[in-house]
């Protein structure tokens, strides 16, 4: 498994990306790498905390065959934007 090539496309994908769900789009992302990092199994919530009033992080993992790929996520729900923060594959 080519984890640069990996990282480089989940980032470049994440730059290009307008709106929606992140989550959505890093799954798509990754599952162009389907034959490294196998099918997509789920995603769960790790952990959640308040940063402030405002933004919650949020770090999610998206288990897939051969791999595991965590995402700190910071929402702020009051304006709907999302910000990845970073990720981590594994």
């Amino acid at each position: 498994m080519n984890i640069r090539k990996i990282k480089l496309a989940l980032s470049v994908g994440l730059m290009n990306t307008e709106s929606g769900n992140i989550l959505q789009v890093i799954k798509e992302q990754m599952c162009t790498f389907k034959g490294e990092v196998g099918n997509f199994l789920g995603l769960t919530e790790v952990n959640n905390n308040r940063l402030n009033r405002n933004n919650i992080q949020h770090t999610y993992a998206m288990q897939f065959e051969n791999c595991t790929l965590n995402v700190d996520l910071v929402l702020n729900p009051r304006t709907k934007t999302q910000v990845v923060q970073g990720f981590q594959l594994r």
